[in-house]
């Protein structure tokens, strides 16, 4: 079981303090923030160690539960040495069925990931599905969610859940032929959005709830829920701009206009979507993975600096001295920048040596 929250790190005020300036200087777009974030094994191994093919999720909620709260504390236990920005969390690992699952349709599962089922074989086929909040699986979610909290809230480790955007949840239910749709049937397409934006916010507001009725006398438990939204846009890398300006950015903004605070994610095959996404309002947060054989964004800092608007750019780098060659430029901006080492003792040392640079800045 979880240990309390200060047990895994060496300051745990100072790491939420030092995240809190990051993004209230974001939110009023005032630049000179570096973060840094190291990714030893033991962060990343638990995804390949929790079989998701074990468990009955209708009799076995409490043992996915242990279990997975289990290998988390194992790898928190680990790094708890690493000053760096790592905020202990709690959330589930199901794969990314249940990410459109929880509109309809079952979730197919496999060891280490699962899928959602494209339930609308025409576009206009979401008016025919069950109301929002009936299906089983999103029932069987917030089942999920609460055994994970109550094993938790007594720790203060925060509950955390991300959520497709708009057409992420789109793409999940129609499958390929959303691309089409743009096209042939733009009104429609719209609507979907629409339905999709919706959705997501019925059932982020019912998980919500569920972490503010338990953790809502904690000092940080709410810290990933209260006034905020963490959303995807990884389907958006495959059209253009002026598409996702058309189509999804309203949509997308519905959403965080409703929770107040946008933390999004998307990819380097399309950095042409930082300046889309970072445009919105309240925006200030983006996760930007870096895709193989795709730009590198370390080598586009200046162009992502003007793009970003002051959002924070979460961005990974191969090596230290990438983060030490380019610190003047990033305090243009704001970073949240991730290395992976090979061990916790590396760790240790390049959180420290990252120290000592921003000190000296």
């Amino acid at each position: 079981m979880f240990k309390t929250i200060d047990s895994y790190k060496i300051d745990i005020d100072k790491t939420f303090s030092e995240s809190k300036k990051l993004y209230d200087d974001a939110l009023h777009k005032i630049p000179g923030n570096i973060s840094f974030r190291t990714l030893p094994p033991s962060d990343v191994e638990i995804y390949t160690r929790l079989d998701l093919t074990k468990y009955n999720y209708i009799t076995d909620v409490d043992k996915y539960a242990e279990d997975l709260i289990s290998l988390l504390d194992e790898s928190y236990t680990k790094r708890a040495l690493i000053d760096d920005n790592m905020i202990p969390t709690i959330f589930p690992i199901l794969g990314i069925g249940d990410y459109s699952a929880f509109v309809a349709g079952d979730i197919i599962f496999k060891k280490d990931t699962s899928w959602g089922q494209h339930i609308l074989n025409e576009i206009d086929d979401y008016k025919k599905l069950p109301p929002i909040g009936t299906a089983i699986w999103y029932k069987r979610f917030l089942e999920i969610s609460e055994a994970l909290i109550k094993k938790s809230a007594s720790k203060e480790i925060p509950y955390m859940r991300g959520f497709f955007s708009p057409l992420d949840l789109a793409h999940a239910l129609r499958g390929e032929d959303i691309y089409y749709d743009f096209y042939d049937e733009p009104e429609k397409v719209h609507e979907l959005l629409n339905y999709c934006a919706d959705a997501i916010i019925h059932f982020a507001e019912d998980i919500y709830n569920l972490v503010e009725q338990y953790y809502r006398n904690t000092k940080y438990g709410t810290w990933y829920t209260k006034n905020c939204i963490n959303m995807s846009e990884d389907i958006a890398c495959m059209i253009s701009g002026e598409t996702y300006r058309e189509f999804c950015m309203p949509h997308t903004q519905k959403v965080i206009d409703y929770f107040g605070i946008g933390y999004m994610h998307c990819h380097s095959r399309a950095m042409y979507l930082v300046k889309e996404i970072c445009s919105m309002r309240n925006v200030v947060h983006l996760w930007l993975a870096t895709d193989p054989n795709q730009p590198r964004p370390m080598e586009h800092l200046e162009s992502l600096i003007k793009d970003a608007n002051g959002a924070v750019l979460a961005i990974d780098c191969d090596n230290f001295e990438e983060i030490e060659n380019n610190f003047e430029l990033m305090k243009k901006g704001n970073f949240s920048i991730c290395l992976p080492v090979s061990s916790i003792d590396e760790g240790i040392e390049l959180t420290n040596r990252f120290r000592k640079c921003n000190k000296e800045e």
